[in-house]
């Protein structure tokens, strides 16, 4: 990756024929005043979108056009042009004073091809959940959300950029880079075992955390998965959240770590963390939000591991683009009525809960179906998928919602006076 000026004579095609990973803007300077500071936008690295120069076009003295929807090749689902789910870049200063930068974030919803339209009522409702940005730096995780001015499908933003690296994104960031340290982290922890249960296409490291306690007791299984569809960060946060809590001096923690041994899948599909897609593992991808029953490679290492857990409860994190609803999917409603007792509306984060009650499978297994309905099918699982989404909440806030709706599904799998089974 590297950085490289746009001369204003130089065509856009010319320049990326010449550069890779960068785009610069230089404000225009009245005269007998210094030399403006340099603005350049920053891609190809881990988990930026668009991930190469192509998806990025200069306008003026100091604005950019940036279309998340940019794939290496052509894309399906939220790999199609309009159908992005996906944004990161970075813009960096190399003067010693701020520098105005304006970005028009093209989403190409009305370019979106005809099978692969956004299931949304109209272009208003769709950008009604890309109105924003977040600003900041991922090392101290301080994102500030700035809101954008909306024509059709472009959200446009002006910043005065500081000296140094600032990140734009979507949401908040969590790249594969993060999730290694995350594991790596974890491995002398004498609660936890790591184990590769396989490699990605591209080689990427597939782990799974095993967490419980040194008790001889018969134990039921647990599995966590987190980070199916590339976009969604927020699943990494409240899967770390889960993960810290069940290694935390927390009592309701210490008595699951002897009633559970707790498996985590951190990263389900790092290919499409780290090559700044949306759902799939590649453009033309899989989308493993669905267990297959027939001939799969890329989804196999996580099927053979679910079929060698056989767990008892499951949980599929995610987070969806909704701004003011959590998504609490496919829990038997005698289960969800204790957990939302236990979990209620998050209103000091502006959420309140989706509700979709689970519905009967079908007699014949399909070639392919939801995570929770492969478990509940074949292992007879109590399994549920979370939506959290970023609006309104911190990296902090998204960690603690994890923590909690772990231990609140523990509880309402556990009522007064009886034992789950």
């Amino acid at each position: 990756m590297r950085a490289c000026a746009i001369p204003a004579s130089v065509p856009l095609l010319a320049f990326l024929q010449g550069c890779i990973g960068a785009a610069e803007a230089r404000p225009a300077s009245p005269p007998g005043t210094p030399a403006a500071s340099t603005v350049r936008i920053v891609v190809g690295f881990d988990g930026s979108c668009p991930h190469d120069p192509a998806g990025v076009k200069r306008e003026g003295p100091h604005g950019f056009r940036i279309f998340p929807s940019w794939r290496s090749s052509p894309g399906i689902s939220e790999e199609a042009v309009g159908r992005s789910t996906r944004l990161g870049f970075k813009l960096v200063n190399d003067g010693r004073v701020p520098a105005a930068a304006d970005l028009w974030i093209d989403w190409q919803y009305d370019q979106a091809p005809p099978k692969d339209r956004p299931n949304f009522a109209s272009v208003e409702e769709f950008m009604s959940y890309r109105d924003f940005v977040v600003v900041g730096r991922p090392e101290g995780e301080q994102w500030r959300t700035v809101m954008a001015d909306v024509t059709d499908s472009v959200a446009h933003v002006r910043l005065d950029v500081p000296p140094g690296e600032t990140e734009v994104h979507w949401h908040p960031p969590y790249n594969y880079a993060q999730g290694e340290r995350f594991v790596d982290g974890l491995r002398t922890h004498p609660l936890v075992k790591v184990e590769k249960i396989g490699e990605s296409p591209e080689r990427r490291n597939l782990w799974l955390l095993r967490i419980t306690d040194a008790s001889p007791r018969t134990k039921r299984d647990f599995l966590i998965r987190a980070r199916v569809h590339a976009y969604e960060s927020g699943g990494s946060y409240a899967m770390e959240g889960m993960v810290r809590w069940l290694l935390s001096d927390d009592a309701y923690a210490a008595a699951a770590l002897r009633e559970y041994v707790f498996h985590v899948i951190p990263m389900a599909n790092p290919d499409g963390v780290h090559n700044g897609l949306g759902r799939l593992t590649a453009p033309r991808g899989t989308d493993l939000c669905y267990l297959s029953y027939q001939a799969d490679p890329i989804g196999l290492p996580m099927k053979q591991v679910i079929d060698r857990i056989r767990p008892v409860a499951a949980i599929d994190l995610h987070n969806w683009q909704s701004k003011h609803v959590d998504g609490l999917l496919g829990l038997a409603p005698a289960i969800r009525k204790r957990f939302v007792r236990f979990m209620p509306d998050q209103w000091d984060c502006g959420k309140e809960w989706s509700i979709r009650d689970p519905q009967p499978l079908a007699p014949t297994p399909p070639e392919k179906e939801l995570f929770r309905n492969y478990c509940e099918r074949n292992f007879q699982a109590v399994a549920v998928a979370f939506e959290f989404p970023w609006f309104g909440r911190t990296t902090q806030d998204m960690r603690a919602t994890g923590r909690k709706a772990l231990g609140s599904l523990l509880r309402a799998l556990d009522p007064p006076g009886s034992r789950w089974k």
